[in-house]
């Protein structure tokens, strides 16, 4: 409640404030003297009007107190060293200015104007500064007046001088100038004449003066030294927490060299988890990670567990794989598991509380969230400190790499942005994607339909047409380095040419060997071969669209059930419809990757696939009914190829036997609208496996098989060559994808060659690794030659030493990318060079008699006919090239040591230090560098760019426009450093009379804005199943309404939950009151896996970080 209060009263209430009452006595003051708890620009720029206009006033300032910054608010506290020297409280005072100058209520146009107006009143003396000896928090502000009747008087109450005190925060304050006038002046003058003198020192005001010039945000700095402390801070960003000597000395005592690399990893991953509870580790193959990994853990010291393929997991005696890393960093209270047993892991999760730490190895395979096995990773990470271990986290879609961050980081209130929310930004990466992606493909096409949307899709992006495919490709570029600096805050990533270029790392790899250019060895074909090779790839297992005859019916069913606008499905039923699609692609390009593999190989998918399609006509034709195996959906993703003919193979055989599995979907045929046509695309499926097996036999390709006949002459040729001087004989590695390929060979191999290759096609018992280690292993202790080549599928293409062999030859086409530097890494291992030069060779198929220009011509038109056929499985081409039969061949045959550039952070690494070097004393002066500080220079556009520090640096960018309607754009550094970079001549310019309006926008962090939902999107089914239950208020369903609302809250804020678990709620019946104890059950089930409190533990977990601005540099045209 307002009370009126006597006119010398001064409360701050509508009527009356003390800045003004100040403003009026200083216009008529000759001298002030102000008593103040603490020093604050703030305050004293409140009175520059009045102290402007008074050219004659001077001001005595007496400051009682100290300031502290913390938590980003200044607060006020009492010097603890009564016995402190004179300079040694000037000196606390200085910095106590320096303090209150960095803040941003000084970030504005205004004080900027103001600043050099008090440094002159401090230079002149007109603003004299002494700072108590003794703590004092009066307030008295003393006024020697040229007003008669009146020439002393003063105000005391509760302000302090800072602009909320002198204008809008309720204060009490009185203003006195009869009874105690002396007093004040006799109190003020003794404590004046005791202080410790700051401005009237010339050392002290000269430091001063110099501090408020050169170490606030006022500094003036040249555009070259803003472009070096913009580059200097962006490296600053990639923090290092400390680590003790004893790693490095525990990592030699287990045989370990403690490279700077790997130490420097484990530093940086201690910083990232702490700031974000986890950390992507994806340097490339034979670099390290999981040393790096097991020296984070043990750094950590809590209790964790490991989850990686079942392959990597290792022997009980603890010599290989997992098994034995954790027991030489002595992880002996860990747990591991298979990442095809999640189950029971997350089981034992919730039953250990101890369980503090998830390391998950090749966790590239969990990129799709609609799945179980996602699900319940996502829940074991839930409250955990996260180590994903990845070959490569970037040639991703955006999709994949938001499942990756979703295991540790809280998608709607993330940290690793300067916007919070990472759900809107990655649908909005993975709408551009899919569209840039289908323009590239299709744009070209000659089916009309297809081009006419990619054409569409193109003027949605580009408001024009027709398509212009250079602003595609660079519209791709931006995305892919956008969504890269999304991720670089939580990722660790060094590839060999990093390391080899870095100034503290390139003597550590000079042990790394010379990855020769790929060799082409070329199988020929005769010409009913190859007319045989083609037809298989276009006329069998072409796509549908193009007249493939292969159906793949019993792999989508759903197509025959009735007549449906498959472009307007219902949700549910569109979901059906793309899972079944994706299965029917999936088997139809297996089996052309299995023919390009080997011949072999391929008639054994043949045959297992006609096996599988006449055990499911036979219980068709028995029961009329037909059953699919919806887990057969996700094990797509999870499951290797190989694993997944054998899946498919024992689930017909339980269809026989009635025994099918429980999580099933029963087809009724006599509901069907086109059963005829689905047996007989059955049947259509039957004949043409019976027509191939014919054809492969007819021409004898699976006994005769030109391509082991090259395989076999090109290795003689090669293990007949004399080995270079100094190195041992040459051993090979021939890897397969298939175990088939692997069975095929082995037979036709050892008769070649006496016996002496070993074969590793299936399981991986101790016996068999420890044949591989002594005879592949250079670093072995035991060592044998008791084998020439290493014939193997991919189980040994992770987490062994292979450096004994100097050839890795890639039977079939590694059509992922990543898949051939991890094979790579095999031979080149950093820990023993071997060899010098290291070979790689890749199969092609030609034609008889073909040279070998003409032999390229007939493998580039062949492989391209795959490449077709696998589309996205295919990772070889960016969504801004073109694919081309040459560039697919190209990229094939290219040097995995050429498959990534130097990384942008070496590249500023090295531009920084080449700085140092030619302007040492200006590198050395950014060590003083204020925040906040501010430059002009020419540039190409009239734009705005403010760098911001939130745990990395980040950039928004702001286009100067007519109307002054723009709005900032995050971009990343990279995509900034072209528009700030200048040479040490260029000119510095004044800001430009829009720079502050532009920069008051660009300071402003807005949040993205989701794009809205289809009412038919599960996440909205899931919030209005959600609202349904509580809004019902079932009473058996009470003790579930808290656990209801936090998923609500958690959909709505927070986005922990996995695309799986939405499908679940999505699928919760409400409506059939029959079905209430199945929906109590449905959802106690649900709050068992994720806790009952686990929202409150994810708010819990919300790590805060304020974004403060380093630098803005405006470019003028």
């Amino acid at each position: 409640m307002q009370t009126s209060l006597m006119n010398n009263f001064i409360t701050n209430d509508d009527t009356k404030d003390l800045k003004s009452r100040l403003l009026e006595l200083i216009g008529i003051s000759k001298e002030l003297k102000f008593l103040v708890g603490f020093f604050y620009f703030s305050g004293i720029r409140e009175i520059y009007q009045g102290l402007k206009e008074n050219p004659d006033v001077v001001l005595k300032v007496l400051v009682g107190m100290n300031i502290d910054r913390t938590n980003f608010k200044l607060l006020e506290y009492a010097e603890s060293d009564p016995t402190a020297s004179d300079s040694e409280r000037s000196n606390d005072f200085l910095e106590d200015v320096k303090a209150s100058l960095t803040h941003d209520d000084f970030d504005t146009q205004t004080f900027y104007e103001q600043i050099s107006f008090f440094t002159e009143l401090i230079k002149n003396d007109r603003l004299i500064i002494r700072k108590t000896r003794e703590p004092n928090h009066a307030k008295i502000y003393f006024f020697s007046t040229s007003e008669i009747g009146r020439p002393k008087l003063f105000i005391t109450g509760s302000s302090n001088l800072t602009r909320p005190a002198l204008t809008s925060q309720a204060e009490f304050n009185v203003e006195i100038s009869d009874n105690g006038v002396g007093d004040a002046e006799a109190y003020f003058d003794s404590y004046w004449e005791d202080a410790v003198k700051i401005s009237e020192v010339d050392e002290v005001k000269t430091s001063l003066i110099k501090l408020i010039e050169k170490d606030t945000l006022v500094r003036k700095v040249s555009p070259y030294e803003a472009y070096v402390y913009a580059l200097k801070s962006y490296l600053d960003s990639f923090k290092q927490e400390k680590i003790s000597q004893s790693l490095p000395d525990f990592l030699e005592s287990r045989g370990y060299t403690p490279y700077r690399y790997q130490l420097d990893a484990v530093k940086q991953a201690l910083s990232i988890i702490k700031e974000n509870n986890g950390v992507i580790i994806a340097d490339v193959v034979g670099l390290g990670k999981t040393i790096i990994a097991c020296s984070v853990a043990r750094e950590l010291r809590k209790r964790g567990i490991i989850l990686c393929p079942p392959g990597l997991i290792g022997d009980s005696n603890k010599k290989s794989g997992w098994k034995m890393y954790m027991e030489q960093f002595g992880l002996t209270d860990w747990e591991i598991r298979s990442v095809g047993d999640l189950e029971n892991a997350a089981e034992l999760v919730r039953d250990i509380d101890e369980i503090e730490i998830v390391i998950i190895d090749e966790a590239h395979r969990f990129r799709n969230q609609d799945t179980r096995d996602y699900e319940l990773l996502k829940n074991i990470c839930r409250d955990k400190i996260v180590i994903l271990l990845t070959a490569t986290p970037f040639n991703n879609r955006p999709s994949d790499i938001f499942s990756l961050l979703k295991l540790f980081i809280t998608p709607k209130k993330s940290s690793i942005t300067l916007s919070n929310n990472l759900v809107a930004r990655f649908r909005t990466y993975k709408t551009t994607f899919d569209k840039l992606s289908y323009i590239s493909r299709y744009g070209r096409s000659n089916d009309e339909t297809k081009r006419a949307k990619a054409m569409a899709d193109y003027e949605s992006l580009f408001g024009e047409t027709p398509i212009n495919y250079s602003r595609v490709k660079q519209r791709a570029h931006y995305l892919a380095e956008d969504i890269r600096d999304v991720i670089t805050p939580i990722t660790i990533r060094r590839n060999r040419l990093d390391l080899k270029n870095n100034p503290f790392y390139k003597e550590e790899v000079k042990n790394l060997s010379n990855i020769a250019d790929p060799q082409e060895w070329f199988y020929a074909l005769t010409p009913e071969q190859s007319a045989f090779y083609d037809k298989i790839l276009t006329t069998y297992f072409g796509p549908a669209e193009e007249g493939g005859q292969f159906t793949g019916a019993i792999y989508r069913p759903f197509n025959y059930e009735s007549a449906r606008d498959l472009g307007n499905l219902p949700e549910k039923e569109n979901f059906e419809y793309i899972q079944q699609h994706q299965l029917y692609e999936f088997m139809r390009r297996l089996l052309v990757k299995r023919f390009e593999s080997s011949f072999g190989s391929f008639e054994q998918s043949i045959r297992r696939f006609k096996e599988i399609t006449e055990h499911v006509l036979e219980f068709i034709e028995k029961t009329d009914r037909y059953i699919l195996d919806r887990p057969l959906f996700e094990k797509i993703y999870s499951l290797d190829e190989d694993e997944i003919e054998q899946h498919l193979q024992d689930y017909a055989i339980k269809l026989l036997e009635e025994d099918a599995p429980k999580n099933k979907r029963v087809y009724h045929l006599n509901k069907f609208m086109f059963k005829e046509k689905f047996i007989q695309d059955i049947n259509s499926d039957l004949d043409l496996y019976n027509k191939i097996l014919e054809e492969l036999n007819s021409m004898d390709l699976v006994k005769n098989d030109p391509k082991s006949d090259c395989l076999i002459q090109n290795i003689r040729q090669m293990f007949a060559q004399p080995a270079k001087l100094h190195e041992p004989k040459r051993k090979v590695v021939i890897f397969s994808e298939y175990k088939d390929t692997v069975t095929h060979l082995e037979k036709t191999l050892n008769q070649a060659f006496n016996n002496r290759v070993l074969v590793i096609a299936g399981d991986l018992p101790l016996s068999k690794i420890q044949l591989v280690i002594k005879n592949f292993d250079a670093s072995a202790k035991a060592q044998a030659d008791d084998y020439d080549i290493l014939l193997t599928t991919d189980r040994l293409s992770e987490g062994y030493n292979l450096n004994r062999a100097g050839m890795v030859i890639n039977y079939d086409i590694p059509w992922n990318p990543v898949r051939v530097i991890q094979r790579v890494g095999r031979i080149n291992r950093i820990s023993k060079k071997v060899f010098s030069d290291l070979f790689i060779v890749n199969f092609f198929p030609t034609e008889k008699g073909a040279r070998l220009v003409k032999s390229r011509e007939i493998a580039e038109a062949k492989m391209f006919l795959i490449h077709n056929i696998l589309g996205e499985d295919a990772k070889i081409f960016d969504i801004d090239e073109e694919p081309t039969a040459a560039g697919l061949f190209s990229h094939i045959t290219q040097n995995p040591d050429e498959l990534e550039q130097e990384s942008f952070y070496t590249q500023m690494l090295n531009r920084y230090t080449e700085i140092s070097h030619v302007y040492p004393e200006l590198v050395s002066e950014l060590e003083n560098f204020p925040t906040r500080v501010k430059v002009a220079k020419p540039g190409e556009e009239n734009e705005l760019l403010v760098f911001f520090k939130k745990g990395r640096l980040y950039v928004q960018s702001i286009q100067y426009t007519a109307d002054g309607s723009s709005l900032p754009t995050p971009i990343s550094f990279e995509n900034a450093l072209p528009k700030i970079e200048c040479t040490f001549e260029t000119e510095r310019l004044a800001l430009s009379e829009n720079f502050w309006d532009y920069y008051l926008t660009a300071k402003q962090i807005t949040e993205e804005k989701e794009p809205p939902q289809s009412p038919r999107s599960v996440e909205t089914q899931s919030i209005n199943v959600l609202r349904t239950l509580l809004k019902k208020k079932d009473p058996n369903l009470a003790h579930h309404f808290a656990f209801l609302s936090d998923l609500l809250s958690d959909i709505s804020d927070y986005g922990t939950l996995s695309d799986y678990t939405l499908r679940r709620i999505a699928n919760l019946e409400t409506q059939n009151a029959s079905l209430a104890s199945k929906l109590e059950k449905d959802i106690a089930e649900l709050k068992k896996e994720l806790g009952t409190n686990y929202l409150f533990r994810v708010k819990a977990n919300q790590k805060k970080s304020k974004e403060e601005i380093i630098i803005a540099i405006e470019n003028q045209l």
